[in-house]
């Protein structure tokens, strides 16, 4: 700011009081030359500093070292999204739960994906299959607030539990109606998918996001059995005990 007032006070001191032609050529070249004065200034001050944001778009790392050793190389956008799913999942006035399971499934094999099964599913995108539902339940009003804060409670780990997934439960939030996040939950794996974009393909898929194995977690498994009783867990729970 101090520069840029200087600036103005040396233009408002060279215009003279006179029509004079000289007086006007004087201005001109006086203040040609401040003007190359002040863009060699701000290249060298660019220069010197890192600017603090960069292209939303632009990838972390080129393309050819992008692996799965190397899983913190990902883009601006991917990480805001996952951000949108996790700990800044906004508030929802609706939320379908869904108690559901499926066939365990070897993730290194190079099975086809099982056929959906008869009855009521609910999709596993990363895997393109279907797990059956087992019960559902529509919860609304204070509900949804107590399912909101236990999943922000998580501690998310957006490299985490890639390996396998058996869900226990389907979850679709909405607002006003508006469907804005579906999911499926693993408690063995600690893992759910949520929405990614792939910049090389140009489109939206679903990718793997995992939390830490901790109170926590258990709180919201034990959420959700509240608000929608698995029946398959809970006999699991009587053979057990």
């Amino acid at each position: 700011m101090r520069s840029t007032a200087s600036f103005f006070n040396v233009v408002v001191a060279v215009v003279p009081d006179g029509d004079d032609r000289n007086g006007y050529e004087s201005i001109a070249m006086r203040f040609a030359h401040l003007i190359c004065i002040l863009t060699v200034t701000c290249v060298a001050t660019f220069a010197q500093e890192t600017l603090p944001f960069n292209d939303a778009f632009e990838t972390a790392a080129k393309d050819s070292e992008r692996s799965a050793t190397h899983p913190d190389v990902e883009t601006p956008v991917a990480r805001m999204m996952s951000l949108a799913y996790t700990d800044g999942l906004p508030a929802f006035d609706r939320v379908e739960i869904y108690a559901v399971s499926s066939l365990q499934r070897d993730p290194f094999g190079d099975e086809e994906s099982r056929p959906r099964a008869r009855g009521r599913t609910f999709p596993v995108r990363p895997y393109g299959t279907q797990a059956d539902i087992h019960a559902h339940a529509t919860v609304t009003g204070k509900g949804c607030q107590d399912l909101r804060t236990a999943w922000q409670a998580l501690a998310f780990d957006r490299h985490g539990g890639a390996f396998c997934h058996y869900p226990a439960y389907g979850l679709r939030f909405y607002r006003d109606n508006q469907l804005f996040f579906e999911t499926t939950i693993c408690w063995k794996c600690r893992n759910f998918y949520l929405p990614t974009y792939d910049n090389e393909q140009r489109r939206f898929e679903s990718s793997w996001h995992g939390f830490a194995n901790d109170e926590n977690a258990g709180n919201l498994l034990a959420l959700l059995q509240r608000l929608s009783p698995h029946p398959q867990l809970d006999e699991d729970r009587r053979n057990d005990g």
